[in-house]
């Protein structure tokens, strides 16, 4: 009931600081209504302060719960109000003079009738914050005794020290292998039968909740779906719907043939009815061998739909099942097929997996090697940890990147070795039987994963805020007796919900309102760790605090939820930070009843049945927009929504858009039927602070944008739009303004009326137009008369580039298209990356297009930008800037393939804080001539052969060649030693030697062009011919021509 409690402070907190704003602005109000506007804020102001109090209590009777829902409302229902105050009483004109005294008097006139009904309201709201606060006493909500016993929830980290980036998101599973192996003759035994049977054949896992029956089925889907010619995986669910599962079947499958152009045939698959879906699947999968994954079926009559509609005396289908039910099971397996009991984790499984989180949980070193110590017997014993991890005890090591990979350290620690074991022996000395106390708490999980991985996260969690003196058993302890209430020694699906609620209490209230807040996205989503965090602060769930700016609070609270296995990171970008994470079904299936007890999200159309909301619908979020879910929300109280997201359609909206009068967040990404008559109407919710339009059909912004003055965020990357009217110039509290397609070279143009948006900090997908753009590639599907921008004046041009010096708060500039700019123009670009570097830049990108700004004009820079993190360059560029070594912190890097060669990898080895290391050529550049000319050219001069040299490249842990042909390199002896990824991705290449000089490599990954001449043989030829012993070989096929 927490969420309560911080939903509740957050947004009392928030409100007071608007009342305080708005009484401090001279607004003509009716008289009397300022009074109550203070009497409301100072009762919201007493009413914040018991709310801290509460925060910091363990758990609270009903009489309280229901007290703090009230608040709640009442304060949204307050904060609505000024809000609609702000909005239409906030142009009052302001001056002196004769003309300006008529015109107040015109105004005072023409908002007599709006004064009075917020008058009106205000008056009631005084009434309802009056009795609210009447019935805290009435009913001795206030009296807190009690409560002291209870376990006090720590406030929200910020103080942690951001974790270290990694780069492989998603660890090996544990205790799998032996499933692996069982399972894995089945797989082979298709191979076998390929020839001589046309049947499909079937196998299905099942058992409850969270024992990791998709763990498993993913990992056979990954480890053998490379021997089919096709495969997709799908998720079902308790709200089944089969026209879903067979359009994202249909995708999936489409996205697999060689050749998918951009002329989709898939045009309007939204629209298309099962008859249809099946007829396309049927055509998809002619002579193929095809493997499916259903996730999580659970109904026999659901997984008999799905049945009938694969294909029947195809090559060879394989369709791999799990669920919950045996029943369903069973079903499934009546013929041609394998049934697999899934069992939970033996002990020493349960131990290993519990280890591995916790022992790389600590912030510090000593934490590590203490908690570590412990888990492995005791200090003078520490061969009694079980195999599996590598034991460091070389005082020479570093722990702290030790913890961060998983590593359990034993020994000695830092320059006092002796004090660390000291501490050691007095954590370990008040229990007898250190390990005894972790394996009675994992008893308690019953070896399901789940369970263990999120009490793993409990446990991880207090030593991190624990002091180093506190035992380490008392931290054991804590969490064991939290778990004992009503846990039975062998768990089932309820129990593991228990598991979850105690480690969901045990959240601060400010993270409980983040977590459940995940609630917004469908079952098996891959969500952007940026996305989430932008919706976090639009929403108001973050404020500043302890000298941190609101982006790093909320960085902070990310990482806390990863680190409490809340949430798991799914894909990590290439400066080791989590791009994307994904929540387990169990967690979301009880996040979103606990949202929708609470009236903080309504989802409509999920996997999971939920009540009708009987109260205002504050947050919306819609999964699927067919008729029965287009009825449901036009039965909704729809005026006080806050937030609103669709998924992949608009349709359940059509008729009732004009009801989110005071929307502050709107998300349709992937709407494809979102018009722009739609659009214009999305232009009056003039309270929007964040608008996603990504991967819509939306060409054009209308004019009308430029009302949305506390637009912060507006998102259309992946859209056709290519220029933003001059009205955007009015939107000075844009913060993101994200724009363009890097991967099909699409930008917006930039113009002189986004160089006003001051507040800027990221501005993302922009093209500056030169008089001369012949040779480019187009701006998008409608070409102009002068090619790829609109024509542009010399005059326009230098405008453009000499506002850019404006936007001194940038932190990210990407430019994906530069026209052919003049030698003044080039100047003026030069002189604002300098400036904008001198300030608050961080991330630069520069795509030139071959038109030689960067071979001519940055690499010849005299104030190069030396504090940046981040940096690509592609494009023309034969000779990396020799000022690039005085780059002491640039941790990430991005070249264009040209500009490989073995002097150039000899100069970037001197960077010292190196990261990430990419060349690349997209497929359109490697057409030019040139481009293909300075390749074999770099090649020739290194001897026919680009080496990697030896030391150096202290920190650098990935590296990329992206290019459809990738010239020979050989790695020698001592190169690279920290290495850990290599990601290769190619049509054509010559082999890697020296593969076995890389002493850290962990993974290497190939992505082989669709367009390469028989690709799987490719695959095969070159995956055998690196493989070696200690990295993992990942072998995968892109398409080519969607990134033309």
């Amino acid at each position: 009931m927490d969420l309560i409690v911080g939903a509740s402070s957050n947004a009392v907190k928030s409100l007071v600081g608007k009342l305080g704003s708005l009484l401090a602005q001279e607004y003509t109000l009716i008289q009397g209504v300022r009074d109550d506007i203070q009497y409301i804020n100072d009762e919201l102001a007493s009413m914040q302060a018991f709310l801290n109090r509460t925060k910091r209590a363990g758990s609270h009777d009903e009489q309280r719960q229901d007290w703090m829902k009230q608040v709640r409302e009442v304060s949204y229902d307050i904060e609505d109000c000024v809000d609609d105050v702000n909005h239409r009483l906030g142009h009052e004109p302001r001056g002196n003079g004769k003309l300006m005294y008529i015109r107040k008097k015109w105004y005072f006139l023409t908002t007599m009738y709006v004064r009075r009904c917020i008058a009106a309201e205000i008056g009631n709201l005084k009434v309802r914050a009056q009795q609210v606060s009447d019935r805290r006493t009435r009913y001795g909500v206030d009296n807190l005794r009690g409560s002291s016993s209870e376990p006090v929830v720590a406030d929200a980290p910020t103080d942690r020290v951001a974790p270290p980036p990694e780069l492989i998101g998603t660890k090996q599973p544990v205790g799998v292998e032996d499933a692996m192996n069982e399972l894995g003759g089945w797989f082979k035994a298709e191979q076998r039968t390929t020839q001589q049977s046309t049947e499909k054949r079937f196998l299905a896992i099942f058992g409850f909740g969270g024992l990791g029956k998709t763990t498993l089925a993913m990992e056979l889907y990954r480890r053998f779906g490379d021997d089919f010619d096709c495969r997709a995986s799908v998720q079902a669910s308790q709200k089944f719907n089969l026209l879903m599962i067979l359009r994202s079947l249909v995708k999936q499958f489409h996205e697999q043939q060689a050749g998918a152009s951009l002329n989709d045939p898939l045009e309007g698959i939204e629209e298309w009815g099962e008859k249809d879906l099946r007829k396309k699947l049927v055509h998809q999968l002619k002579d193929k061998r095809y493997l499916v994954l259903i996730d999580d079926i659970w109904s026999v009559s659901a997984w008999e739909n799905i049945n009938d509609s694969l294909p029947e005396r195809v090559k060879c289908g394989s369709v791999v099942v799990t669920t919950r039910f045996k029943s369903v099971a069973v079903a499934c397996c009546r013929r041609n097929g394998r049934l697999y009991d899934h069992k939970p984790l033996l002990e020493e499984n349960s131990y290993k997996l519990f280890r591995q989180i916790v022992s790389s949980a600590p912030d510090n070193a000593s934490k590590a090697s203490l908690y570590g110590q412990i888990l492995s017997g005791t200090p003078d014993n520490p061969t009694k940890a079980p195999s599996g991890d590598h034991i460091v005890t070389s005082a020479s090591d570093s722990p702290t990147e030790a913890a961060s990979h998983g590593i359990i350290i034993s020994g000695a620690v830092g320059n006092n070795p002796t004090k660390a074991v000291a501490h050691g022996q007095i954590m370990s000395g008040t229990s007898d039987n250190p390990i005894g106390d972790a394996q009675a708490l994992l008893k308690k999980c019953g070896g399901l994963p789940l369970a263990i991985i999120v009490v793993a996260g409990l446990v991880a969690s207090k030593l991190r805020s624990g002091t180093s003196s506190k035992p380490i058993d008392n931290y054991l302890a804590e969490v064991d007796k939290a778990l004992s209430g009503g846990l039975e020694t062998h768990l089932s699906t309820e129990g593991v919900t228990k598991v979850l609620d105690q480690c969901y209490n045990d959240l601060p209230a400010d993270l409980k309102t983040c977590l459940l807040y995940l609630s917004m996205f469908p079952k098996g989503s891959f969500v952007s760790r940026k996305r989430l965090i932008r919706r976090w602060i639009g929403e108001g769930f973050i404020i500043q605090k302890h000298g941190k700016t609101i982006e790093e609070v909320a960085e902070d609270y990310f990482n806390e939820l990863i680190s409490r296995n809340l949430i798991r990171a799914v894909n990590n970008s290439s400066n080791g930070k989590v791009k994307t994470y994904q929540i387990h079904d169990m967690v979301l299936e009880y996040i979103v009843s606990k949202s929708s007890d609470e009236n903080f999200i309504t989802v409509v159309g999920g996997h999971w049945q939920t009540p009708f909301p009987s109260y205002k619908v504050r947050r919306l979020s819609i999964h699927r927009s067919a008729r029965e879910e287009k009825e449901t929300v036009e039965r909704m109280k729809l005026s006080h929504v806050r937030s609103l997201t669709a998924f992949d359609s608009f349709k359940a909206l059509h008729s009732c858009l004009l009801k989110f009068q005071i929307l502050q967040v709107l998300d349709l990404e992937s709407c494809r039927d979102l018009s722009s008559h739609q659009l214009q109407k999305i232009c009056k919710m003039h309270q929007l602070k964040y608008l996603s339009l990504r991967r819509t059909d939306i060409e054009e912004i209308p004019a009308e944008i430029g009302k949305l003055e506390y637009l912060e965020v507006f998102d259309i990357r992946e859209t056709e739009v290519s220029e933003l009217p001059q009205s955007v110039g009015g939107l000075k509290r844009m913060t993101h303004l994200l724009a363009g397609n890097k991967s099909k070279r699409k930008a917006l143009i930039m113009t002189e009326e986004i160089t006003k948006m001051t507040a800027l900090k990221t501005l993302s997908g922009m093209g500056i137009c030169g008089t001369t753009t012949a040779g480019m590639v187009r701006f998008t599907r409608k070409t102009t008369a002068t090619g790829l921008f609109k024509s542009a004046s010399r005059g326009s041009c230098k405008q453009v580039l000499q506002a850019l010096e404006k936007l001194t708060n940038l932190k990210k500039l990407s430019l994906y298209i530069l026209g052919k700019l003049e030698e003044e123009d080039e100047i003026l670009l030069l002189s604002a990356i300098e400036h904008l570097s001198s300030c608050s830049l961080k991330f630069l990108a520069v795509d030139d297009g071959f038109t030689g700004f960067l071979e001519e004009s940055l690499s010849s820079s005299k104030a190069p930008p030396e504090h940046l993190h981040t940096l690509e360059l592609c494009g023309n560029l034969f000779e990396v800037p020799k000022w690039i070594v005085s780059m002491h912190g640039l941790e990430k890097l991005t070249l264009s393939l040209t500009s490989l060669r073995t002097d150039t990898l000899m100069l970037l080895s001197e960077l010292p804080e190196l990261f990430s290391l990419t060349f690349s050529l997209d497929a359109a550049k490697s057409k030019n001539g040139s481009a293909l000319e300075i390749l074999h050219k770099n090649t020739m001069n290194s001897g026919g052969e680009i080496f990697v040299p030896d030391g150096g490249f202290g920190k650098l842990k990935l590296l990329r060649l992206l290019a459809p042909f990738l010239p020979p390199l050989s790695f020698v002896e001592g190169a690279m030693p920290t290495l850990q990824r290599l990601e290769l991705r190619f049509r054509t290449a010559y082999g890697v030697p020296g593969l076995e000089n890389l002493a850290s490599l962990r993974q290497i990954f190939l992505a082989v062009s669709s367009k390469a001449p028989k690709a799987a043989e490719e695959k095969k030829r070159l995956a055998n011919k690196i493989e070696k012993n200690p990295p993992t070989v990942i072998v995968d096929e892109y398409n080519e021509s969607s990134m033309e």
